[in-house]
């Protein structure tokens, strides 16, 4: 064995197998002191050290599988990785430049295309990474451009880095572009559009604003002057509204730069309007403007306590209030309102003012409130969930699994209200109910958990290993809980 290269690999193939890594390693290692050219064994070894994080052993391998094999276009982009994650940019970047070098001119690789587009970026975005290097990195994004496929992630980097270099007029002119070609409802485009109109290029706030997600922008990320807001407001009226009147971005980001009354006003057309069409996640869409500046930046409120007294919350229940006492007398929004509303607009005027009274904590009144909904349209079934989301908070599990079922009932096809089923009933302790209901999205022979045991249904066995813990019965529970841990290692050692 000692002079035999198989049997040492074979030997660290067995240690990976058992999840014996180091071992592993050991032995590989031992094996290319015997045949220091083996192919395989130095592509085992490598993949091994990036699993545990040896950067640097990584590099080594993977330098000299390349030196081994150099006309394999894997090689010399695994070896730049390795030097980019080991923080060698320089590096990185001139291996990427020597295998450019070696192409005969002529070659696909060379012209534009997906492949040579995305590695011209990834250079590019290397030379981005050394600091106070926008300027290079801008020269060589204008060079690569006629391989680049991706011309929106193009225009974005060129944007950032006008901003980071204070050059806020191309920097606009690129967040248009960017509008141009069907990128006006990407949040973070209106970033770098808002950055660029008040010339704000502070290195960290640029970089915090553009890792924002969803729909969180400039303007509700960090506390502007009156002028700021005032300046942006105007952008958006004059040079954005009239070229994008149906944009979601360009309607709601204004709304994020009025307070008070202002506010108030500005959202009154367009509650009326979901309303109209029965938006339940219109409560979810007024909670983004309950924010307090903390730490020098806005969060959103989460605290029920000071939901209740911000100013923004009590003006919109206000506004609700009045919608719904006047849909009651008269079937209009205002009494001086033209037409009449549908029914079903004040379904979803009560279940709004439902889910008001869910983020202030005021469950009692919520599920007083749904039971009035229900009463007004039993076969709504967001309604029920809210219902049953305001139980479980309120501390009746139960009354909340049988709310949500009865909701399920109405809707047997819908995965989601089935699956939110099955979990409150485990919460609440009614393990053969939740079964049945989990089994009817599974297949029907055989044993239904052994089914959703194959499809690595995790949430469910972990619902069930603590409803069985709750319960004390230990042994099914921490089978379970050792079949998910399980799961867990087969995902680990995937990457391995």
């Amino acid at each position: 064995m000692r002079r035999s290269h198989v049997c040492w690999h074979v030997y660290g193939l067995l240690y990976r197998s058992d999840r014996d890594y180091n071992e592993a390693i050991k032995a590989y290692k031992q094996a290319l002191r015997i045949d220091s050219e083996n192919l395989q064994i130095l592509r085992d070894l490598s993949m091994l050290q990036i699993q545990m994080r040896d950067l640097n052993g990584f590099m080594e391998t993977r330098q000299t599988l390349l030196t081994l094999k150099p006309n394999a276009k894997p090689n010399w982009l695994a070896f730049a990785l390795a030097r980019h994650m080991t923080g060698d940019l320089r590096g990185a970047i001139s291996v990427i430049d020597i295998y450019l070098g070696t192409l005969t001119e002529g070659s696909p690789e060379l012209d534009r295309g997906f492949e040579s587009g995305e590695l011209a970026l990834y250079r590019n975005s290397l030379l981005a990474e050394i600091p106070n290097n926008y300027e290079e990195a801008l020269k060589d994004l204008e060079a690569c451009e006629k391989v680049v496929v991706d011309k929106g992630s193009w225009l974005t980097s060129k944007a950032k880095y006008q901003l980071m270099m204070g050059d806020f007029d191309a920097a606009h002119s690129s967040a248009l572009a960017l509008y141009e070609r069907g990128m006006v409802d990407d949040f973070s485009i209106h970033s770098i559009y808002m950055l660029s109109i008040l010339k704000l290029n502070d290195d960290k706030l640029v970089k915090d604003t553009l890792r924002l997600k969803g729909t969180r922008t400039l303007s509700s990320f960090y506390p502007l002057t009156k002028d700021q807001k005032q300046l942006l407001r105007v952008a958006y009226k004059e040079e954005l509204t009239p070229l994008y009147p149906k944009s979601y971005a360009v309607q709601r980001i204004p709304l994020t730069l009025m307070e008070n009354d202002e506010l108030s006003a500005a959202l009154d057309p367009l509650c009326r309007k979901d309303l109209t069409k029965g938006v339940p996640s219109l409560c979810s869409e007024l909670c983004c403007f309950f924010l307090v500046e903390k730490d020098g930046v806005l969060v959103k409120v989460e605290d029920p306590v000071d939901i209740k007294v911000h100013p923004n919350f009590q003006r919109i229940v206000k506004m609700v209030d009045v919608y719904i006492e006047n849909l009651r007398s008269c079937q209009k929004f205002s009494p001086s309102d033209e037409t009449e509303e549908a029914p079903s607009t004040l379904l979803w005027a009560m279940y709004l003012r439902g889910g008001l009274y869910e983020v202030e904590g005021e469950y009692e009144k919520g599920i007083a409130t749904m039971d009035k909904c229900l009463e007004h349209t039993p076969t709504a079934v967001d309604v029920y969930e809210l219902k049953a989301r305001m139980l479980k908070s309120a501390g009746d599990i139960k009354a909340a699994a049988e709310a949500l079922d009865l909701g399920r009932d109405l809707d047997r096809q819908d995965r989601y209200i089935n699956n939110q089923t099955t979990r409150y009933m485990l919460m609440a302790g009614m393990e053969d109910e939740a079964l049945k209901r989990i089994a009817m999205f599974t297949r029907h022979e055989g044993n239904p958990e052994r089914n959703l045991f194959d499809m690595q249904c995790s949430w469910y066995e972990l619902e069930l290993a603590a409803c069985l813990r709750r319960q004390d019965q230990w042994g099914r529970s921490l089978k379970k809980y050792c079949k998910f841990s399980l799961r867990v290692v087969i995902f680990y050692d995937g990457n391995a």
